[in-house]
């Protein structure tokens, strides 16, 4: 999808987030290492390219933004419950582009 079209890939931060796709979910499927270098040329790319980005998120820790000036999501029954892309991949691809600086995580 290119970057300049807002996709609907999360719910209450559509309006400003950009969404990476992987197949698979952490679980009976996990993602590869494949999925995880090229996750890690993604964020840094995108990172280039909006130096303005601050956090890298997993889809399951999207609801942590709910009181935050970054939701935006009218419908207070809207929510669904995310795992993926999984602890385990947001760990190891946050350890491999932590000099971006970007926030996630434990920083709510």
């Amino acid at each position: 999808m290119p970057e300049n079209l807002m996709a609907r890939h999360v719910i209450g931060l559509n309006w400003c987030a950009l969404g990476i796709e992987n197949v698979g979910d952490g679980n009976k499927f996990p993602l590869t290492e494949a999925q995880l270098k090229a996750n890690i040329w993604l964020v840094k790319y995108l990172k280039k390219q909006y130096a303005s980005i601050e956090y890298l998120i997993g889809h399951f820790e999207y609801t942590s933004f709910q009181n935050t000036t970054l939701w935006k999501e009218s419908d207070p029954n809207y929510r669904t419950k995310k795992n993926d892309p999984g602890i385990d991949f947001m760990t190891k691809l946050r350890k491999r582009v932590k000099k971006l600086n970007l926030k996630g995580g434990s920083w709510f």
